[in-house]
């Protein structure tokens, strides 16, 4: 019975050392991305969003009424000043040109025939062969006929501008636009018809928005000297183009608390186009010793931005930060709560939390 009572027993041990399970392997240390600061001077700007508009903007517009008979550019070609555009049927305006220069002969013809007859009955006044009320007449005639002659000269000029205004010249440096009215079709100078925009692309104009805040340190930092102004037409800021702040409008609109300010650039590379919405960036002035971080490092809480920190012994800390100001695509500056010592993690912030143990990758791994 004894004997049956110690089996038991092992029985018994042996099913409850089969029920329990193995403890778990203790998992590996979490692994992140570290990185240290970055030192370095960099500009303080302020940002706005800013309209390109061309420096002269021509809308041209036929001055005499006729069938158009000539196109001698290409629709958004750049044109030279003094360049023909288009003709207007000039046939009618050289008919009335030629039939008012006739008319100037035909007048001078006249003046001079009563210049000569009163020249000739001068002396039988005197004489009593003709009456001194004739000879009064001779003299009008003179009056009359000088008059009609600077008449019919002012027609030779206005004959001569309408025959100018069939040929239609680029009034400036420029690039041309569509082309509203094709060859052919007729143009009513009554009308006021479009026929094509011509926009002035060199030097080109920058319109933008402040609010009145910025207006004293702007003018301040212009004053000195110190302003630079850049503008990216694309959204990536890979093209910058430096220009310069030729306009500061003589109000604040009381409506909005916004004041116009104006840059002009020389585009050489045109690749600011009229119309065209762009980032404007006032530098006024540099940031000595800022110190830089990774974008990816930052992190955003309900108590506004943090960054994950490891210390000496491999655990994690939170460290409340105030973010700056954004250069280029990849970094941002931290104004207050980091050290340019301390280790920033960049890459494995997911799970985190304050004292949990991690390994830094490319340092830890090979360590161990």
């Amino acid at each position: 019975m004894k004997n049956r009572c110690v089996i038991y027993i092992f029985l018994a041990t042996l099913a409850l050392q089969g029920c329990q399970k193995p403890a778990p392997p203790t998992p590996p240390p979490h692994l992140v991305s570290v990185t240290t600061p970055e030192v370095c001077d960099v500009p303080i700007y302020i940002d706005y969003i800013g309209h390109v508009v061309a420096k002269t903007s021509v809308t041209v517009m036929s001055q005499v009424s006729g069938n158009i008979t000539g196109q001698y550019f290409i629709e958004g070609q750049e044109v030279k000043r003094g360049d023909l555009l288009l003709v207007i049927d000039p046939r009618p305006f050289e008919a009335a040109f030629n039939k008012a220069v006739a008319t100037v002969t035909q007048a001078a013809a006249n003046l001079r025939y009563a210049k000569e007859t009163t020249f000739r009955y001068r002396p039988l006044v005197q004489q009593d062969f003709i009456s001194k009320l004739n000879y009064d007449q001779y003299v009008t005639n003179v009056v009359v006929d000088e008059a009609i002659l600077a008449q019919n000269k002012a027609d030779v000029e206005t004959a001569q501008i309408n025959l100018g205004y069939c040929y239609i010249e680029a009034p400036m440096d420029c690039v041309t636009g569509k082309l509203q009215v094709k060859t052919g079709n007729y143009v009513d100078a009554n009308a006021n018809t479009e026929l094509v925009l011509l926009n002035q692309i060199q030097p080109i104009l920058v319109d933008f928005y402040i609010p009145e805040t910025d207006l004293l340190t702007i003018q301040e930092k212009q004053h000195l000297g110190e302003l630079k102004m850049v503008v990216y037409p694309d959204p990536a800021h890979k093209y910058g183009f430096e220009g310069e702040l030729t306009l500061i409008d003589n109000q604040v609109n009381p409506g909005t608390g916004a004041i116009l300010l104006e840059g002009t650039f020389a585009n050489e590379q045109k690749l600011l186009w009229p119309g065209h919405f762009v980032d404007v960036r006032l530098i006024i002035g540099e940031q000595k010793d800022a110190l830089l971080i990774p974008n990816e490092a930052l992190m955003v809480g309900q108590n506004g931005h943090y960054v994950f920190t490891v210390k000496s012994d491999s655990t994690i800390e939170v460290k409340n930060v105030k973010a700056g100001q954004r250069y280029g695509d990849n970094f941002i500056s931290i104004e207050q709560g980091i050290s340019s010592k301390d280790l920033i993690i960049t890459e494995g912030q997911l799970n985190l939390y304050p004292g949990m143990t991690v390994k830094i990758k490319g340092r830890d791994e090979k360590s161990q």
